[in-house]
C-alpha cells in the first residue's frame, strides 16, 4: 500500500509538472520549458509503467526495460535542459572542481554494475556524471557572475541527483513494504525534488 501511494504521488507530481511546463512553453516558446516538459513526460511514462506493472504483474521479477528506457530518456532531457541554460561564456570556464563529479559517480557506477545490469548502469553513470559536472561548473560560474535563479536551478539538479543515488542505494537490500523502509522516505524526497525543478527552471529562465 505504501509503495502504491508513493508511486501514485510521484506520478501526480510529474504529470502536473509536465502540464505546467507544457503550458509555459506554449505561452513563451522558450526551449527550457519544452525540455522540462519532455523530462517530466518521460518520468511520468516510467512511473506509470512501473505502477501498472506492480499492480497487474505480481509474480514476475521486478526488472523490465520499458521503464528503464523512460528514465534514461528523462536524464537525457535534463542534461539538454542544463545545456540550454548555459551562458555562452560559461562554456569556456576552466576549473578542476567539476572533476568531483567523476570522483563521486564512478565508484557508485562500479558498485551498481557489480549488482545489476552492466549496460544500463553504465549509461546512467555517464549521464549522471555529465549532469553533476554541469551543475558543479554552473555553481562555480555563478560565484563569479551571480544569478540567483540559475544558482537555484543548479542546486535543484544536484539535490535531485543526490537523492536518486540515496534512493538506489537504499533499495539494496529491500527491507519491507512499510514506512520502516528508508527507500520510501528517499523516494518521497525525490518526489519533492521533482516538484522543485519547475520553479527552479522558471527562475533560471526569467533571470
Amino acid at each position: 500500500m505504501v509503495e502504491f501511494i508513493d508511486n501514485l504521488t510521484q506520478l501526480l507530481v510529474v504529470l502536473t509538472g509536465c502540464i505546467l511546463s507544457g503550458v509555459f512553453y506554449l505561452r513563451s516558446r522558450r526551449q527550457p520549458y519544452f525540455l522540462l516538459c519532455c523530462f517530466y513526460g518521460c518520468f511520468a511514462f516510467s512511473i506509470l509503467y512501473w505502477l501498472l506493472y506492480t499492480i497487474l504483474v505480481t509474480d514476475a521479477p521486478p526488472l523490465f526495460y520499458v521503464a528503464d528506457i523512460g528514465w534514461v530518456s528523462c536524464y537525457l532531457f535534463l542534461l539538454q535542459l542544463q545545456y540550454s541554460l548555459l551562458d555562452k561564456e560559461e562554456r569556456t570556464l576552466r576549473s578542476r572542481l567539476p572533476w568531483l563529479a567523476l570522483v563521486i559517480i564512478i565508484p557508485l557506477t562500479v558498485y551498481f554494475i557489480s549488482i545489476g545490469n552492466v549496460l544500463y548502469n553504465l549509461i546512467v553513470g555517464v549521464l549522471m556524471s555529465a549532469m553533476l559536472w554541469a551543475a558543479i561548473r554552473g555553481l562555480i560560474w555563478q560565484r563569479k557572475h551571480p544569478n540567483h535563479g540559475k544558482r537555484f536551478f543548479h542546486l535543484a539538479v544536484i539535490g535531485f541527483i543526490a537523492l536518486e543515488y540515496c534512493l538506489w542505494l537504499s533499495s539494496y537490500p529491500w527491507v519491507s513494504n512499510t514506512l520502516t523502509n528508508p527507500y520510501f522516505w528517499f523516494d518521497f524526497a525525490v518526489t519533492a525534488s521533482l516538484l522543485v525543478l519547475f520553479p527552479a527552471v522558471r527562475k533560471a529562465v526569467r533571470t
